[in-house]
């Protein structure tokens, strides 16, 4: 199965409009636990329960790779940098014909702010680990293994919001509002409980800063 376009939403303005009570998610984690020191438009695509089916012949499989003092980005170093921060990485795959990381992990958590910090920290590591490095990995893409009765199925992020992040462009909440809008959950709604389209996603964009024309950007 093909990894189909994005789920969009609005992200937080200057005003610091979110979703729910994220800003005290995933930071909390990620200031205690040792981590690395870790947009214009582009779509990113994301459906839980197809990242398994991606044709073999486009996935190269990742094992660790230590960074050493001249780190290389490369997928192998993905997974010792999230098997290093406490990730129980399942599989690691790198999908060759979209240049894509695919993660399988297994998850710790055992309620949904736990889960959020995982999240978190996850993408603090391909952000510092991958992005930071010059990695050209365009997104990471991820399936959750065992979940707890209505964890999030998959999420993902996109290289390019990382890069504005490193850039002082966008905040984290910012990020972290993108990656809630890509989280799949069993019953094959959003985070919030919102159907999604026939493709299995939102249709809508997030824009940074003013609402007027002027100052649009979308991540």
């Amino acid at each position: 199965m093909r990894k189909p376009p994005v789920d969009t939403a609005d992200a937080p303005d200057e005003s610091g409009r979110r979703h729910d009570s994220e800003e005290s998610v995933a930071k909390p984690r990620l200031s205690r636990r040792q981590t690395l020191g870790a947009v214009g438009s582009l779509t990113l695509s994301l459906t839980a329960g197809c990242l398994g089916v991606l044709p073999d012949d486009t996935r190269v499989a990742a094992e660790p790779e230590a960074p050493g003092d001249d780190p290389q980005a490369t997928a192998g170093e993905f997974h010792h940098l999230l098997e290093d921060n406490g990730i129980t990485v399942d599989e690691l795959y790198h999908d060759t014909e979209d240049d894509d990381l695919v993660l399988f992990y297994e998850s710790d958590a055992t309620n949904r702010e736990e889960s959020d910090e995982e999240i978190g920290l996850i993408y603090v590591v391909f952000r510092d680990g991958i992005v930071a490095e010059g990695g050209s990995f365009d997104h990471l893409y991820t399936e959750v293994g065992d979940r707890f009765e209505g964890q999030v199925e998959g999420w993902g992020a996109n290289s390019r919001w990382a890069k504005r992040d490193l850039d002082g462009e966008i905040g984290e909440m910012a990020v972290w509002n993108a990656i809630v809008d890509t989280m799949v959950y069993p019953d094959g709604t959003g985070r919030h409980g919102e159907e999604l389209s026939a493709t299995g996603v939102h249709e809508r964009e997030y824009v940074i800063g003013s609402n007027t024309n002027a100052d649009r950007q979308t991540l």
